[in-house]
């Protein structure tokens, strides 16, 4: 197992500090209601405004969505543990459960490697249904991740045997009948501090 950076990993970490590659050493807020908080604000997770290494279940653009799970057998608190169990065994280091009357809930945190920091994964399992929607952010904004994120997701899902759920997505063709890059998908999620006033706006 390596254990320390090689030079040629701080040569380049150093390099890229100057070009906005932001500190990852700062854990990301909680209890606020800001859009990329950490945490469950009014029984949903954040959103990836404002970040670019970011996948969430509750934002719909291209880059930035990933489709909720959906687990067939046993209890909500039983899938709850199987959850922090799969994230342990990937090597994630769980930070918290919750199993309460409303939902269950597990954030965990992953070290990407030297240059890459920490990721922040969240996932939120609604009382009465079967889903588990999901969230994962770098704390180091301004490098890609290469699909790590989603790559370390769809592997604790098939480590699960859990399925995706089919999403009927917001689409807005750009070319009428036919997909492109040009498409939307929605309105893009609010970023300031009035987020969970936005959410209640929408109902």
């Amino acid at each position: 197992m390596k254990t320390q950076a090689t030079r040629r990993e701080l040569l380049t970490l150093g390099a890229l500090l100057p070009l906005g590659f932001e500190d990852s050493s700062t854990a990301p807020q909680r209890g606020c209601t800001d859009a990329t908080c950490i945490g469950v604000v009014d029984g949903t997770l954040g959103s990836c405004a404002g970040l670019d290494s970011c996948l969430s279940s509750f934002d719909d653009r291209p880059g930035h969505f990933i489709a909720p799970w959906t687990y067939d057998s046993g209890t909500r608190h039983d899938a709850v543990q199987q959850l922090a169990d799969a994230v342990r065994e990937a090597g994630g280091a769980v930070q918290e459960v919750t199993d309460g009357d409303r939902y269950g809930y597990v954030y965990a945190t992953f070290q990407g490697g030297p240059l890459q920091g920490v990721d922040d994964v969240e996932f939120l399992l609604p009382d009465g249904d079967t889903t588990v929607v999901l969230r994962s952010s770098a704390r180091a904004q301004g490098l890609p991740d290469l699909g790590r994120n989603e790559r370390r997701l769809e592997q604790l899902r098939r480590r699960l045997g859990w399925e995706p759920v089919p999403i009927l997505r917001n689409r807005q063709r750009a070319l009428l009948f036919v997909e492109s890059p040009w498409d939307s998908f929605g309105p893009v999620p609010p970023t300031g501090p009035d987020y969970g006033t936005d959410l209640d706006a929408d109902q």
